[in-house]
């Protein structure tokens, strides 16, 4: 598994069981001090939904929304 694989599989656990903003809270905590992360929207832009297509990061979110009563 590399590197941007398991940082992701960890911060979709992050949002499965802390929800958006929570997990982009404690993301920012452990960043504080890492630089490589000091912007979370555009790591995970670039990381998290690497390949994917609007379309596809909005019918994500519409599945997640209807899977965890978030609509």
């Amino acid at each position: 598994m590399t590197k941007e694989e398991l940082i992701a599989k960890g911060v979709n656990c992050l949002i499965e069981n802390l929800g958006y903003i929570e997990a982009g809270e404690f993301l920012k905590y452990i960043a504080d001090n890492d630089e490589e992360y000091d912007d979370y929207t555009e790591w995970r832009r670039d990381n998290l939904y690497k390949g994917m297509n609007d379309n596809e990061i909005i019918e994500n979110a519409i599945t997640y929304s209807k899977t965890h009563n978030l609509s």
